[in-house]
């Protein structure tokens, strides 16, 4: 007599919770890889942004002698002083640059004889321009700063700075004929000239990415300007945070008086793994990591520092 015995089908529970670990293991594997590959393609992203930023900033140059200011307005008038005098325009580089990076539309509607935070500039700043924000960016939006907020709850921010000088006391600081004289390339009420940067145009940092969700809204002169050091109220003169660069420091500049100043947590700053995108002046564009020496990383904001530095390094 013939038995037929019935094929097992299925597995059995050991074999399944082996199958499902052998899943997981590849997918812990392959998920690094994925997202290394994602912020790569992010990374090269935000440097297409820089280049487009930097060819804007020479076609500016060529057509005005001189590459845009940081702020149109002095380094100390800023969102603080709109209540009490209304009139500073404090435009910004970002406005500025608008027509040479094909945002002409957006240009036309900003009013240049007001001030930029006037109610009408509000619907332009409210505009996010996506060449001013980086891919690998997950913040917010609109600022989150108080006295903007008092403003607009809907002004845009931007995820590029200026590189205006190598510290604050210098960003500051008056020459001997009481005129402000920063030591970078692109400060408030700047007007440097492309034959100004003696370094070298390559060898010279003009802008950096930055994080800052607060005082970076993209209309606005405030704070359109960083420096290379951070801030730090006990190191007069320079006003710099000893051994140390801005690059993803926090934070990095904290005044702290509610009535004439605005805290920043975030200077020269990013959200890629360990480094920081820069364009230099002849629209080169270098991710530069946040351990730089210091003296090496000022060396590369000044403009005429006269320094023996390896830029390439």
């Amino acid at each position: 007599m013939l038995r037929f015995v019935r094929a097992r089908c299925g597995f059995t529970l050991i074999e399944l919770l082996v199958v499902i670990g052998i899943i997981g293991l590849l997918i812990a594997l392959l998920l690094p890889a994925v997202q290394a590959s994602r912020e790569s393609a992010r990374r090269a992203e935000c440097a297409n942004h820089l280049k487009q930023i930097g060819l804007a900033f020479l076609n500016y140059a060529d057509l005005y002698k001189q590459l845009p200011p940081a702020s149109t307005s002095p380094v100390d008038e800023g969102v603080w002083s709109y209540a009490f005098d209304p009139a500073a325009h404090l435009h910004s580089w970002a406005g500025l640059i608008l027509p040479f990076v094909e945002e002409d539309s957006l240009h036309g509607t900003i009013d240049f004889n007001a001030s930029s935070l006037a109610p009408a500039n509000r619907q332009a700043a409210a505009a996010i321009v996506s060449l001013y924000r980086c891919p690998s960016y997950m913040g917010a939006e609109y600022s989150q700063g108080d006295k903007y907020r008092d403003l607009s709850e809907q002004l845009a921010i931007r995820n590029y700075v200026a590189l205006g000088a190598t510290d604050i006391g210098t960003l500051w600081g008056p020459d001997p004929q009481g005129k402000r004289n920063p030591d970078g390339t692109i400060y408030y009420q700047s007007a440097t000239r492309l034959r100004d940067v003696t370094d070298g145009l390559s060898h010279t940092l003009v802008i950096a990415e930055t994080r800052e969700q607060e005082v970076a809204v993209w209309i606005d002169g405030t704070g359109a300007a960083a420096v290379a050091r951070p801030f730090s109220s006990n190191e007069v003169p320079s006003y710099a945070v000893v051994g140390v660069t801005s690059l993803n420091y926090e934070p990095y500049y904290e005044w702290g008086d509610a009535i004439d100043s605005v805290d920043c947590r975030f200077g020269p700053s990013s959200m890629h793994p360990g480094m920081v995108g820069h364009l230099a002046g002849d629209g080169s564009v270098r991710f530069v990591s946040d351990t730089i020496e210091v003296k090496l990383y000022s060396a590369l904001v000044t403009r005429a520092g006269d320094e023996v530095m390896d830029a390439a390094r």
